[in-house]
């Protein structure tokens, strides 16, 4: 089955959504909440470190059973698909997303001659050559990955420090009012929801997942957050930073040493697309997952019929800020609508399960 350890599993996640909270959702933040974005981002995160406590509560019921399994032995087949569909259709969703942020921020940047359907191919061609084979392998390189993204991520905060001017953070709920922070918390909650996925893992976890995971999970989370928020409101002000594309990687843009040592933004190539790398095997990995297709080569051949569909989806002409009004307007909302009533629905068939037992045990 090729079972991981805890600290690989928040090795995928910290890379798979932290792609997503360090990246896709600061430009929307700051848009929403401006220089008051950092109180939604604790505010989302508060929500979701709640909400994980029914992750949790599910991960434990199940035990080491696949969550599909279960609801196939105690429910029906018929649900169990049911379910998985569902699943499915989000983890497509959210792969898309990712995929266009990507391929749109290189063609935009650094690859700005290349057309976006080759751009498109190797990145998917990278993601797919790892995500038929066991959970393990994607894990092995989440963790090869990691260090040096978040070694890299302390160093262009330190490196900016003489560029930044915290008192640009202040005044507080001045700009903005609670309206504006709230609606900007949904987007940090939003971002975030998807640690619901972990549902579909746990049964391939050595060790039982624990609250203090959790914790120790979304408060690195809310920091892969937080810090570029707060870098490029102290660098650029809350107006000129709610204008950029991609605050996270403008920061990049100014670091230098001296006079000879410029351009660095080249290092930030290495964290986004190590990101999005285990993003979409991880995704490639859960479709297939969620339907229990265990044959090598069946799941090659779905995984490859969904990779065909990103980049023929990648060359369909949609504006850029088309893309962001659909971020902006559904799929974060949906996100969250989606992620809270499918944990509290299976938190329900958990609860309705036992009380069967208990009552035919009593019989």
């Amino acid at each position: 089955m090729g079972r991981i350890t805890i600290p690989q599993l928040f090795a995928i996640f910290l890379l798979s959504t932290g792609l997503s909270n360090h990246v896709i959702v600061i430009p929307i933040l700051l848009e929403c909440a401006g220089r008051d974005a950092w109180i939604s981002v604790i505010i989302g995160y508060f929500l979701i470190l709640v909400f994980s406590l029914l992750i949790l509560y599910i991960s434990r019921r199940c035990q080491s059973e696949c969550l599909f399994d279960w609801i196939t032995s105690n429910y029906s087949k018929v649900l169990s698909v049911i379910i998985a569909v569902l699943f499915a259709i989000f983890l497509l969703v959210t792969g898309w997303i990712s995929l266009r942020e990507t391929v749109m921020w290189t063609n935009e940047t650094y690859l700005m001659n290349t057309p976006v359907f080759f751009i498109a191919l190797f990145i998917v061609g990278a993601s797919l050559y790892i995500s038929y084979g066991k959970l393990n392998i994607i894990a092995i390189c989440a963790g090869v990955l990691l260090p040096l993204v978040v070694l890299l991520g302390i160093f262009v905060a330190i490196g900016t420090i003489p560029d930044k001017d915290y008192h640009l953070i202040t005044p507080v709920l001045v700009e903005n009012g609670w309206l504006d922070v709230f609606r900007g918390s949904s987007f940090a909650f939003g971002s975030a929801i998807e640690l619901f996925l972990i549902v579909m893992l746990q049964h391939q976890v050595t060790k039982e997942l624990k609250f203090r995971h959790l914790i120790f999970l979304v408060i690195f989370l809310s920091m892969l957050t937080i810090g570029p928020l707060l870098g490029s409101i102290a660098i650029f002000g809350a107006g000129e930073a709610a204008r950029l594309r991609y605050p996270a990687f403008f920061q990049w843009r100014i670091l230098g040493f001296g006079n000879y040592f410029n351009h660095l933004d080249f290092l930030s190539i290495y964290q986004w697309m190590s990101g999005n790398f285990i993003r979409l095997a991880i995704i490639l990995y859960l479709i297939t997952q969620a339907f229990s297709i265990k044959r090598k080569g069946m799941r090659l051949v779905i995984q490859l019929s969904i990779c065909i569909l990103y980049i023929l989806m990648i060359i369909v002409p949609i504006s850029d800020k088309q893309f962001l009004m659909f971020l902006n307007h559904y799929y974060y909302l949906y996100s969250s609508i989606f992620g809270v009533s499918i944990i509290i629905f299976l938190a329900l068939l958990i609860k309705m399960s036992k009380n069967k037992v208990s009552n035919h045990a009593q019989k």
